[in-house]
């Protein structure tokens, strides 16, 4: 950097050149995409020095970007990998490991993201635990008493609301031309967002608070506890840019992973680059997506102490984290709720077999058809709710019961089936040996009447033998008579 910080020069050639190996590209076309912008204006390009701030925000960004597609590249091979090849569908189990919530002396941009993932995640908990098992119980009319829990919404609106939440308010300066800084948008931010019970600064907060939020600090009650977060650095890791020179450097590289993850295709599009932010927040809507047309299951894990230490668990730690997750709320709807539930269809279908009354077939209504059926099997009537459309059982050990009956009902079936099978197959044999006997039959008597007709045929010719005779013999007395 030259004394007035006009313009930058690379100090040590070797490092640019080893640089460009790794790289693939020339030595020139690095060097001059690190230290010099081209600018359209009104149609004309115009290349331009950059100053050394701007040299070095180059350099990190280039850096960055690099590594951020390398990665990207690499899991988009991994999924192809692990992709099915064949054509039939295929029930797989994902796991997926979420990194945990994390409150740090100094919080900044990145904690920022992954507090607001985890505030997705416990979204999508309640949705799927809490609230949509509750309305269930209201739309198939179970009486049923309602347990009130935290729902973070509101939390995730105040990050991700559209045209008002932080993330809007962090790309609007991201792009407002004019003297852009991170007090800025903590300005921009107190004045849109200062009456929001969930966010709080210096400028926001009353006089007790204000002593433990700094001017450049401000606060977001998150339901796992309030985090503070230091706002400095905000708008530089949000508008993490990519020149066009360097994007230009990386794709012409030989190189054909780096071709992959700089298309030339991008050199081609004029719009704005998507902020890191809403990278963030549309790679999350994605896996929220992914995740409720999938069945999750949940593993909760508690941190029992600050000090990594086994088998020593901090009691106010551990109350603490099994509040914030909703644990206790969970746990009270799924005592007083229902372990099972199913359609009177699917129900009746599986389990008609046990009762003689829906065997081997119900021509009533399915609701009429199940209540029947748990009739016959002699439930108790705080065990199951009738809904409108389900059967809801309260106590796992009751459709253990009725599984276990199944399965020795299915060994009887079992038999039934091989007797029919056994006497089809001996019918078969019966009316095989019958069709043979009666072929024999009708060959011996055919055989028999063939002899007997024979026998009357020599018969016959005996005795008319013995008429020609006879009266041959009465014509020559008849002549000598005569």
């Amino acid at each position: 950097v030259d004394a007035h910080r006009q313009t930058v020069t690379a100090k040590d050639q070797g490092q640019v050149e080893t640089a460009a190996t790794l790289i693939g590209c020339k030595k020139e076309s690095l060097v001059r995409a690190l230290t010099n912008r081209t600018i359209e204006a009104r149609g004309d390009k115009v290349l331009t020095a950059l100053t050394g701030d701007q040299a070095f925000y180059a350099r990190d960004a280039l850096a960055k970007a690099v590594y951020s597609r390398m990665f990207s590249w690499l899991v988009m091979q991994l999924n192809c990998s692990l992709e099915n090849q064949e054509r039939s569908r295929k029930s797989v189990i994902g796991l997926l490991d979420i990194y945990g919530f994390e409150i740090f002396q100094a919080n900044g941009f990145e904690q920022f993201c992954i507090n607001y993932c985890n505030e997705k995640l416990q979204q999508l908990f309640i949705e799927l635990t809490l609230k949509s098992e509750q309305e269930e119980y209201f739309k198939e009319g179970i009486e049923w008493e309602r347990v009130d829990y935290f729902n973070n919404k509101i939390i995730c609106d105040l990050v991700e609301l559209q045209h008002q939440g932080i993330i809007a308010v962090l790309d609007e300066e991201c792009i407002r031309p004019g003297d852009v800084s991170d007090l800025t948008f903590l300005t921009k931010m107190n004045k849109l967002l200062g009456k929001h019970v969930h966010y709080l600064s210096h400028e926001t907060a009353n006089y007790e608070n204000r002593k433990f939020i700094g001017r450049e600090d401000f606060r977001l009650k998150h339901y796992a506890g309030d985090v503070t977060y230091r706002v400095k650095g905000f708008v530089e890791k949000n508008n993490d840019l990519l020149f066009r020179d360097l994007k230009e450097a990386m794709s012409v590289s030989p190189n054909p992973i780096l071709l992959t993850a700089f298309p030339s295709s991008e050199l081609q599009s004029q719009r704005r680059p998507v902020t890191a932010a809403t990278q963030f927040k549309d790679s999350l809507s994605n896996l929220m997506t992914i995740l409720v047309s999938k069945q999750p299951s949940y593993v909760r894990c508690i941190k029992p102490n600050d000090d990594k230490k086994g088998g020593i668990f901090d009691e106010p730690i551990v109350v603490h984290q099994v509040k914030y997750l909703g644990l206790m709320e969970n746990l009270r709807v799924r005592r007083a709720g229902f372990a099972y539930r199913r359609t009177y269809e699917v129900f009746l279908e599986r389990y008609k077999s046990l009762c003689k009354e829906t065997w081997p077939n119900w021509h009533g209504s399915p609701k009429e058809g199940v209540k029947v059926l748990v009739s016959a099997l002699g439930y108790l009537p705080e065990s199951h709710r009738f809904g409108k459309t389900k059967l809801f059982i309260r106590f796992p050990r009751t459709l253990f019961d009725i599984e276990d009956k199944l399965q020795e009902r299915k060994h009887g079936l079992a038999t039934t089936i091989q007797s029919e099978v056994r006497m089809h197959f001996a019918r078969q044999r019966f009316l095989r040996m019958k069709l043979a006997v009666t072929v024999l039959a009708c060959h011996w008597k055919r055989k028999a009447a063939q002899r007997l007709l024979q026998r009357r045929r020599g018969a016959v010719a005996v005795i008319r033998r013995f008429i020609i005779g006879l009266r041959i013999e009465e014509s020559r007395e008849a002549k000598t008579t005569n």
